[in-house]
């Protein structure tokens, strides 16, 4: 005899609601990207806004100062550093392009360099969609200060919001899963940004002794890539010793050298004074969550993966607690 499956209206209602919520998140998702990164910024900003307060600096007073030290500082690598890196960053590719486009690899890369600069010039070309991209990103950068900005500024009063939308006791737990999220996100923002710059500075001033080409851009990466454990300083490494290489084999073995060194100075001495505060993933976790958001979303996908790892972590030992207190039925 057929079994019969009755669904409740209250099912349907729900089911609709959690796909017109999908929707709406998917059509905000640019949004919720600036947000959560404006979050991020907050959260490694938090700890020097407290200490300017501390000193007797008004909250508003102390996030202008950081925003015009920070904004300074910008325009001080766009009108110093970003001249420099364009034109060694162009000539590095067009060495590496030339690299594999005469190596043994070039039959498997399908690479010339006349065909990737036919690319270069029609993407150039379309001067249009360039000055659109521009603006984009000007708008989306200003709405990333503002919102950054008011989640500084409103900050002091996110108890008494919570408590007028959710309740006292709601009120309490959500602040004590924000202020964990808080404090373990800024921990990984000022310990990751410490990382590239140490990192970053210790390539460039190695790379200049050895007087190794494109020492600029080769230092960035190492910088950027030091998000990413084990695998990121191999990766920086691999367009060094391609350089190093083409001027001589015994130079590029000193890069190899240059580039072990400072691992083992990070992996033994920097990470654990920088990184001693923050509460560290493991780097196989790190990966993972850095492939996974990559799968899922791209660009966006890898620079949010470890943060909104760092919140569901947060999140389920906040529902342990929660059920070990007897607050969640079994």
């Amino acid at each position: 005899m057929p079994q019969r499956i009755e669904i409740s209206y209250k099912t349907i209602v729900f089911t609709v609601l959690f796909l017109l919520s999908l929707a709406v998140i998917f059509q905000i998702r640019d949004i919720l990207f600036l947000l959560m990164l404006s979050f991020i910024a907050a959260s490694g900003l938090r700890t020097t806004i407290e200490r300017l307060e501390r000193l007797g600096i008004p909250r508003v007073l102390a996030i202008l100062l950081i925003y015009v030290v920070l904004i300074s500082l910008l325009f001080l690598l766009l009108s110093v550093i970003v001249p420099v890196l364009l034109q060694q960053t162009t000539r590095l590719v067009q060495k590496l392009i030339e690299f594999f486009s005469f190596s043994f690899l070039a039959p498997y890369m399908n690479l010339s360099v006349g065909r990737i600069a036919d690319q270069l010039t029609s993407l150039s070309g379309n001067i249009y969609r360039a000055t659109v991209g521009a603006v984009g990103i000007l708008v989306n950068f200003f709405t990333f200060f503002v919102f950054t900005f008011y989640l500084l500024l409103e900050r002091r009063h996110m108890r008494v919001l919570l408590r007028n939308f959710l309740g006292e006791a709601m009120k309490e737990r959500i602040v004590r899963v924000v202020l964990a999220i808080e404090e373990r996100l800024g921990a990984w923002v000022r310990g990751e940004v410490s990382l590239a710059l140490i990192i970053g500075t210790l390539s460039y001033v190695g790379l200049l002794l050895l007087n190794v080409d494109f020492a600029l851009p080769l230092a960035i990466i190492a910088g950027i890539l030091e998000v990413v454990p084990i695998v990121g300083p191999i990766i920086s490494a691999v367009p060094a010793v391609i350089v190093a290489s083409l001027i001589s084999p015994w130079l590029a073995i000193a890069v190899v050298a240059l580039y072990f060194l400072i691992q083992q100075l990070e992996n033994h001495l920097i990470v654990p004074l920088v990184m001693r505060k923050a509460v560290g993933i493991p780097p196989m976790v790190s990966i993972l969550a850095i492939l996974v958001g990559t799968k899922l979303a791209g660009v966006t996908g890898a620079i949010l993966s470890i943060p909104l790892f760092v919140c569901a972590q947060i999140i389920f030992q906040e529902f342990l607690i929660m059920k070990e207190e007897g607050k969640i039925s079994r």
